[in-house]
């Protein structure tokens, strides 16, 4: 965790490389990924991680074993785009909304470090509004970076020795005037791993650890004592 820098360029170009989509680019943009902070509630844009990882070491809870294979991020946001009220005859008719962007479907591609593994790109339906004029610190966009086909694939190839899943994503959607729009691409690796082939079972009275609700999640799988 690090604290967000003075030089927005420097991070945009940094941990999250803007990778160019549209001519639109630089319209609405994702920008860091937040940290998650202590209450896991990913709305301190002011910190920011560049990387995560999911331990999928197999655990049993009692109905047989499981393994995680998900990660879930927040990103902030940002529309560039102005508000420009519609004013006929001195009345206003519309007071800026046709600039608002509405998301409609996140797009993922994927690259493994893993020798001859290739991933298919997914697509995602979601729903999120971000106004015109609208700035990255009280507006974010969350995703579940491991899509289910990612997901399932990881499943059958992770073992303990640790690679990346470099996650590709950019967002697509209408601005309320009706055109079409693109965000830039933001890329963001994951570390995936087991940290041991053997499923974990944990004793009565014990539980996987987990961090802001996902096993797995930042750190191995190990057995903890509820608090």
């Amino acid at each position: 965790m690090r604290r967000q820098s003075l030089i927005r360029v420097a991070l945009l170009l940094g941990p999250l490389a803007l990778l160019g989509c549209s001519a639109d680019q630089l319209s609405v943009v994702i920008t860091t990924a937040r940290a998650p902070g202590d209450k896991c509630d990913f709305t301190d844009d002011t910190t920011y991680v560049s990387r995560g990882s999911v331990d999928m070491r197999p655990y049993d809870v009692g109905s047989g074993p499981v393994q995680s294979s998900s990660f879930y991020q927040v990103f902030s946001w940002e529309n560039n785009l102005s508000v420009i009220p519609l004013v006929v005859n001195g009345q206003t008719i519309d007071p800026g909304a046709g600039n608002n962007f509405v998301a409609d479907t996140a797009h993922f591609s994927y690259q493994y470090s893993g020798a001859g593994q290739t991933f298919e790109d997914e697509i995602s339906n979601m729903h999120a509004v971000i106004s015109a004029g609208a700035g990255p610190k009280d507006n974010s966009v969350g995703f579940e970076l491991i899509q289910p086909k990612a997901a399932a694939k990881l499943l059958t190839i992770v073992n303990t020795t640790p690679q990346t899943l470099l996650v590709t994503v950019y967002v697509s959607g209408k601005l309320t005037g009706g055109n079409s729009l693109t965000t830039n691409k933001v890329s963001f690796p994951v570390t995936v791993y087991q940290s041991a082939s053997t499923t974990l079972t944990c004793p009565a009275g014990t539980i996987p650890s987990s961090t802001c609700g996902e096993v797995g999640r930042s750190s191995d799988i190990v057995c903890i004592t509820p608090s």
